[in-house]
C-alpha cells in the first residue's frame, strides 16, 4: 500500500510522471522531510475538490507495480493539465498527499499546512479548464494590472505609468472593458474555487508566489489582486447580472492582512464553503497572527461541537477577550447548547458590526462552570419596549446588489422603520436625524478614521441622502430611487438592516439595531472584555441566553462605563505609519491633539502605576506593584473601579 506511517516532520510528495494529455496519469508518492534545515523542491496545488464522488483514477507506483488511487473528477482533470510531457513534477495535493482516511495523521498534516505551502517554491491555483471566455478574463485582468497599480495600504488607486489613459482612473465610472470582458470576468469569479474556505489560507501563505492557471493559460496572482482590488473600486455596469457579488466574494479573498484575529477572519470567511465543520477552525488558523490563533491544534477526534466550544473558552480565558460572543445569534432551532457557542457551520443571518467599542480598554470577568454555564460581569444598561423587523433574513452573500431586484423593497423598510419610530418617539426625527442615520448604518462611516479611510461611508453624503428619502410626507417615485444617490444609499441599507430588527429601549433616546429574533425585555448589557453591546433573554432561573450583538447609538463608545466623552473630545482610529496600523485613539478638538488615555478616566488605582515603554505613544501598559508582568488592560476599567464610580455592575449566568 502506498500509504505508510509518516516520519516526525515529514510530508508526501507527489511525482506526476510526463506523459500525454490523453494518456493515463502515473505518479508516485515519497516522504520527504520539511524542517527549519531540510526544504524539498515542488509545488503546491490549490483547487476546490468539486464532487466527493472518487469516480475517476491516477495510477500510483507501489513497488514494481501500479496501484489504483480514486480522485474526484476535479483533481483528475487539473493533474491532466498540470502533467509536463517529457518531465516529471513534483507536487503537494492535499488529497493525496495526505491519507484522508486516517484522522490522527490527517489533524497532523493540517497543522503542518503553513510549512506546506510556505516552503513551496510555487502554488499553483487551479481554476478549472478554458470556459466561458476565461482566456479573455485572463487577458482582461492582465491589462488592468498594466494600467494601474495598488496602494495597499490605503487601498487607493494610481496610475502604472505616466500613459495611462484618465478613463482608468475615472472611479465615477466602469472600467474601460466591454461587455465581454466583464461577463467573462463574472464568469470566471462564479468559479467553485472562489466559494472553498481552505483557498484562504493556500493563498495567503503563498503572497507572491501563487500563480492563477485556468485551462492552459496563466496569471500572477499580484495581477490577478491589482485587477480585482480596481474592479471593486469602480462602478459595475448594471448590465452585467452577478457581477457585484462575483468581485466583491475575489476581492475578499486576496483582501486578508497579515495579524488579523481570529474573530475578524471568522466574519471575512463565513460564507466560505467546508465539508467538514470543524474546518471553519482549522482551516483559517494560519490567517491569524500567532498570538491569536489560541494555541488551537486540529484535532478531528473531537466534535463539531466541542471545536466550536473550545475556541469560545480559549479566546475568553486565554486570550482574555470575550469580542468573539458577537458570533452568537440565537436561533429558533438552537443547533448547539448552550447558546454562548455560535454555530460557525451556518452563516449569520446579519453583517457583523464594525470596529465597536462599548467595553473599551477591560477584559473579560468571567468563570465556567462543569454545567456549561458561562458567568460574565457586565453592566445591563436598558431593555428592549419595543421593536420592528426591517427586512427578513436570507443568505447574504459578500455583495448585496443582485439580492435587491426591487429598489422598493429597502425603500420600503426604510419607510417601515421610520414610521415605527415616529410613532414612539414621535419628535425623535425632528430632533435627532443624525442619531437616526448613524443607527440605520451602524455607525460605519469615515470620519471614524484619520485620516479619513475612503472605503467607509461619508456622513455629510449618506446624511443628505437619509434626509432626502426620509420624509414621510411624500412617496419617492421610482425614477427618483434608480439615481445613483438612491440607489447607492438603499443598497448600502440593505447591508446592515438584513436580519435585524430596529428598537427601541426602555431609557428614552436610545434607539438601536438587534436581531430580529429579539423580543420585548430583552436586555441590552455591556459585557467586560466584548466590545459589542449584547442582547440577552432572562430566563425563569434567573439565567441568560445570548440572542446576539446590537448597535445602539450612544452606548457604542463606553458611555454604560464612563459616560459621555466631552464634547470637545472624539475617539477615532489613527494610522500610524511606522506600524502600518490604525490605534483607536482620543483627539482634543479645541487642541488638535492626540492622547492614548480616555479624558473620562480618573487618577489610577492605589498600586497601580503606567509602565513606560516603546509604544506607549499608541497604546498604555499598566503594573500591579505586586506583580511583574505588565497588562494592556486598563484597572480603572476593573469591577471593583467601575463600582467605586457608582457603575451596577453584576454577573450575567450565560446558558
Amino acid at each position: 500500500m502506498f500509504y505508510t506511517s509518516l516520519p516526525d516532520q515529514h510530508i508526501r510528495l507527489l511525482e506526476l510522471l510526463p506523459g500525454a494529455f490523453k494518456d493515463p496519469i502515473c505518479a508516485k508518492l515519497a516522504p520527504v522531510e520539511l524542517g527549519p534545515q531540510q526544504t524539498p523542491s515542488y509545488h503546491a496545488l490549490s483547487y476546490a475538490w468539486g464532487s466527493p464522488i472518487l469516480d475517476h483514477d491516477i495510477r500510483i507506483l507501489s513497488g514494481s507495480s501500479f496501484q489504483l488511487l480514486p480522485v474526484t473528477k476535479n483533481l483528475h482533470t487539473a493533474l491532466k493539465h498540470l502533467r509536463r510531457v517529457s518531465a516529471s513534477r513534483i507536487l503537494w495535493i492535499d488529497a493525496v498527499c495526505i491519507n484522508q482516511s486516517d484522522k490522527e495523521e490527517r489533524s497532523q498534516q493540517v497543522a503542518r499546512m503553513a510549512d506546506v505551502y510556505r516552503s513551496a517554491e510555487k502554488v499553483v491555483i487551479w481554476l478549472g479548464p478554458k470556459r466561458n471566455g476565461s482566456d479573455l478574463a485572463l487577458a482582461a485582468m492582465a491589462t488592468i494590472a498594466s494600467k494601474l497599480q495598488v496602494d495597499w495600504t490605503h487601498l487607493t488607486i494610481n496610475p502604472a505609468s505616466e500613459d495611462t489613459e484618465f478613463s482608468w482612473l475615472d472611479v465615477d465610472n466602469p472600467l474601460p472593458l466591454d461587455g465581454k470582458s466583464h461577463l467573462s470576468i463574472v464568469f470566471l469569479f462564479e468559479r467553485p474555487w472562489f466559494k472553498r474556505l481552505w483557498i484562504w489560507q493556500e493563498v495567503f501563505l503563498a503572497a507572491d508566489r501563487a500563480e492563477i492557471l485556468c485551462g492552459n493559460n496563466t496569471v500572477t496572482w499580484h495581477v490577478f489582486r491589482t485587477a480585482v482590488n480596481c474592479l471593486r473600486m469602480h462602478p459595475k455596469p448594471d448590465t452585467i447580472p452577478g457581477i457585484h457579488r462575483a468581485v466583491q466574494r475575489a476581492w475578499n479573498i486576496g483582501a486578508v492582512q497579515e495579524g488579523q484575529t481570529l474573530l475578524r477572519t471568522l466574519i471575512d470567511t463565513k460564507h466560505a464553503q467546508c465539508s467538514d465543520p470543524r474546518d471553519k477552525i482549522f482551516a483559517i488558523l494560519y490567517l491569524v497572527a500567532e498570538h491569536n490563533r489560541l494555541d488551537i491544534q486540529p484535532d478531528y477526534s473531537q466534535s463539531v461541537a466541542d471545536v466550536f466550544r473550545d475556541v469560545m473558552l480559549r479566546s475568553i480565558f486565554e486570550y482574555m477577550n470575550a469580542d468573539i460572543l458577537s458570533c452568537c445569534e440565537v436561533r429558533s432551532e438552537p443547533t448547539f447548547s448552550p447558546s454562548w457557542v455560535p454555530d460557525w457551520a451556518s452563516p449569520r443571518r446579519c453583517n457583523a458590526i464594525w470596529e465597536p467599542r462599548a467595553c473599551l480598554n477591560s477584559f473579560p470577568h468571567a468563570k465556567c462552570d462543569s454545567d456549561g454555564i458561562l458567568t460574565m460581569t457586565g453592566v445591563c444598561v436598558t431593555r428592549i419596549t419595543g421593536s420592528c423587523d426591517i427586512l427578513p433574513a436570507g443568505s447574504l452573500e459578500p455583495s448585496l446588489m443582485e439580492q435587491v431586484p426591487d429598489l422598493r423593497v429597502p425603500y420600503t423598510a426604510l419607510r417601515k422603520v421610520l414610521c415605527f419610530l415616529q410613532a414612539i418617539l414621535p419628535l425623535y426625527l425632528e430632533q435627532n436625524a443624525d442619531m437616526a442615520c448613524r443607527t440605520l448604518f451602524c455607525g460605519n462611516f469615515s470620519y471614524r478614521f484619520e485620516p479619513l479611510y475612503e472605503n467607509w461611508l461619508d456622513f455629510s453624503k449618506t446624511m443628505a441622502r437619509f434626509l432626502r428619502l426620509a420624509d414621510l410626507t411624500e412617496e419617492i417615485s421610482d425614477d427618483v430611487l434608480q439615481q445613483w444617490e438612491c440607489k447607492e444609499f438603499l443598497f448600502d441599507f440593505y447591508g446592515y438592516a438584513v436580519g435585524r430588527a430596529f428598537i427601541v429601549t426602555h431609557n428614552e433616546g436610545l434607539i438601536g439595531l438587534a436581531p430580529e429574533a429579539c423580543r420585548e425585555n430583552d436586555c441590552i448589557v455591556i459585557l467586560l472584555g466584548c466590545q459589542s453591546p449584547m442582547v440577552l433573554r432572562p430566563t425563569d432561573d434567573g439565567s441568560f441566553l445570548v440572542v446576539g450583538e446590537c448597535y445602539v447609538e450612544g452606548l457604542m463608545e463606553g458611555e454604560a462605563l464612563l459616560g459621555p466623552l466631552p464634547s470637545n473630545w472624539r475617539l477615532a482610529s489613527r494610522f500610524d505609519e511606522e506600524t502600518r496600523r490604525w490605534w483607536d485613539m482620543f483627539k482634543d478638538r479645541d487642541q488638535g491633539v492626540w492622547q492614548v488615555e480616555d479624558p473620562r478616566l480618573g487618577p489610577l488605582p492605589k498600586g497601580w502605576y503606567e509602565v513606560e515603554h516603546p509604544k506607549q505613544h499608541l497604546y498604555a501598559k499598566f503594573r500591579d506593584e505586586t506583580e511583574d508582568t505588565p497588562t494592556s488592560f486598563d484597572p480603572r476599567m476593573l469591577p471593583s473601579s467601575l463600582r467605586e464610580r457608582g457603575i451596577e455592575v453584576q454577573d450575567f449566568n450565560l446558558v
